[in-house]
């Protein structure tokens, strides 16, 4: 793992590259006591699809956050409305992201929040026909 650190204008942020390549880029603000995340992952995006998988990167980023093993979509958002977080997926050309932004004393449910979307998402069928 490989930990670098920034601190300019009353912020910190810190990368992270974990051992299995994930890139966790998280900045604090102190003033408002507010941290922000994000998680990349490189060799991922519109660039890495296939003809026939074209739009597979943007249609995860849309679904992702829509459902996993412990979780309805439902769950998922009144999780994250009940503390004023916010989280959400992207896809680009060259990545895929999942980013959330919340006060300090909520990054751990957040992040743990994050952890179950990626490990277990279900991609209900219903939103993926959306």
């Amino acid at each position: 793992m490989q930990i670098v650190n920034f601190t300019g204008n009353e912020k910190t942020v810190q990368k992270v590259v974990l051992d299995n390549g994930i890139t966790l880029i998280g900045i604090e603000n102190q003033t408002a006591d507010l941290i922000a995340g994000r998680l990349f992952f490189k060799g991922t995006g519109a660039m890495w699809e296939s003809p026939q998988k074209s739009g597979l990167f943007h249609l995860l980023a849309t679904v992702i956050t829509k459902g996993t093993k412990h979780l309805s979509a439902q769950e998922i958002a009144e999780q994250i409305e009940s503390i004023g977080a916010s989280l959400g997926a992207d896809a680009s050309s060259d990545y895929f992201v999942l980013s959330l932004k919340t006060v300090a004393a909520d990054f751990a449910q957040m992040l743990k929040l994050a952890g179950e979307i990626l490990r277990s998402p279900t991609f209900p069928e219903a939103e993926i026909e959306r």
